[in-house]
C-alpha cells in the first residue's frame, strides 16, 4: 500500500514538473538601468520594463537629468537629478537640510495648486531617506498634468531630485515610480574621471 502511493505522487510530481516546463516564462517586472555621472561613478535604478528612457547631459559635466515616460498608452513624465557636493570631500545634506528643500519647493508651488499647504513626507530608500510633496494643479491646462509629486532622496553620497507627473487614474505610475526611488542604488567610483 505505501509503495503504490509512492509510485503515485512520483507520477504526480512529474506531471506537474512537465506541466510547469510548458508555461512561458514570465515578463521581467523591472529593468536595472545604470547611468554614468560625470566623474561620480553610476546609479542603477529598477526602471520599469514599460518605460521608456532618456538622459540630458550638460555639456559642462554638470548632473544629467534623466527622463522617463511610457513607450505607450497615457502620458505621464518622471525626471530624476542626481546630484553630488560640489567639494571632493564634501558630504551629502542632512536629512533637516534635506527636507528644507522640499519644503521650499512645496512653499514655491502655493497659488497654483489646491493644497493651500502640501504636506511634506517622508521617504526611505534602500541607502537613505528623502522627503515630497503631493500638490494638485488647480487648473492644469489640456496639454498639462493634473498631479505633481516633488522631492528629493538621498542615495549614498548622491540627493535624487525628483518630480512624478502624472493624471487621474494613474496612481500606479506613482507607485512604480517610487518603487523605483526606493531600490536606487550608487556606485561611487573612487577615481577621478576628468
Amino acid at each position: 500500500m505505501k509503495a503504490a502511493g509512492t509510485v503515485l505522487a512520483s507520477l504526480l510530481a512529474l506531471l506537474a514538473l512537465q506541466a510547469l516546463s510548458q508555461i512561458p516564462e514570465l515578463p521581467r517586472m523591472v529593468d536595472a538601468h545604470r547611468y554614468g555621472l560625470p566623474n561620480q561613478g553610476s546609479l542603477e535604478l529598477a526602471v520599469p520594463p514599460a518605460w521608456v528612457d532618456s538622459v540630458d547631459q550638460p555639456e559642462d559635466g554638470g548632473p544629467p537629468t534623466i527622463e522617463l515616460h511610457p513607450r505607450e498608452g497615457a502620458p505621464f513624465e518622471v525626471y530624476l537629478t542626481p546630484d553630488w557636493p560640489e567639494a571632493p570631500d564634501g558630504t551629502a545634506p542632512d536629512v533637516e537640510t534635506l527636507r528644507g528643500t522640499v519644503l521650499a519647493a512645496a512653499e514655491r508651488s502655493r497659488g497654483q495648486t489646491v493644497e493651500e499647504t502640501p504636506e511634506i513626507r517622508r521617504l526611505q530608500g534602500a541607502s537613505g531617506v528623502g522627503f515630497y510633496f503631493l500638490a494638485t494643479d488647480r487648473a492644469p491646462q489640456p496639454d498639462e498634468f493634473q498631479f505633481m509629486n516633488q522631492g528629493a532622496l538621498q542615495v549614498g553620497d548622491l540627493t535624487i531630485l525628483f518630480t512624478i507627473l502624472t493624471n487621474e487614474g494613474q496612481e500606479a505610475v506613482v507607485e512604480e515610480a517610487f518603487a523605483m526611488l526606493r531600490s536606487a542604488t550608487y556606485g561611487a567610483s573612487g577615481v577621478d574621471q576628468q
